[in-house]
This record gives structure tokens, C-alpha cells and sequence, in this order.
């Protein structure tokens, strides 16, 4: 037998929240490359100073897509839930311990 409707309707929610926290996450890495992009085009910055930046941002982006596939899902969802503010009661009581350690590795940092 198949999944619930509820199930299903939470399966919908997790993919819209990672699709949203996708966008964001690459967004916030192509923002620098686009600055770069900009200033080569206006001659402040040399070819191989954006060459090195297209590198990093490549870099960058690998790093994206192994958090997104291969990081397990609900640890993805719970910290895209987190990273969007989008935390739920239920969250806390289930992973709370979780949560508490990101927070607290993000103060360290």
C-alpha cells in the first residue's frame, strides 16, 4: 500500500523548502563570481584573477551538490528549516540536540 496523503503532502513541503534553500544557497556563491564577472568587464580585474575565481566558485558548487545529494534527507530538510527560519515545535522536540549543536558550531565560527 502506498503512502499517505499526509505523507505525501509533507514530501511536497520538504522538496519546496530544499528547492528554496537550493536557490539560496547557490545564489549567495554567484554572487561574488557575478561581482567578478563585472569588474573584469569594467578592466579592474585581470583574466586570470576571474579565471581563479570561476575555479573557486566551481569549487564551491561541488560542495553544494554533495550536501544536496549526498547528505541525508531529513538532515538536509532540518537544516534548510533552520538556515530559512522555518523551524517548527515539532523540529525542536525531535531534534533539538541536533539543532542546539549547529547553533552552537555557527557560534564558534
Amino acid at each position: 500500500m502506498g503512502r499517505s496523503t499526509t505523507s505525501k503532502l509533507q514530501r511536497q513541503e520538504e522538496r519546496r523548502i530544499l528547492e528554496e534553500y537550493h536557490k539560496v544557497v547557490t545564489e549567495e556563491a554567484l554572487e561574488p563570481l557575478w561581482e567578478s564577472f563585472v569588474a573584469w568587464k569594467e578592466g579592474t580585474l585581470p583574466y586570470d584573477e576571474l579565471t581563479e575565481r570561476i575555479h573557486l566558485f566551481h569549487k564551491t558548487n561541488q560542495e553544494i551538490y554533495k550536501d544536496f545529494n549526498y547528505t541525508e534527507r531529513y538532515l538536509l530538510v532540518l537544516y534548510a528549516k533552520m538556515k530559512l527560519g522555518r523551524l517548527t515545535d515539532q523540529d525542536y522536540t525531535q531534534y533539538g540536540a541536533i539543532l542546539d549543536r549547529w547553533k552552537y558550531d555557527e557560534e564558534v565560527d
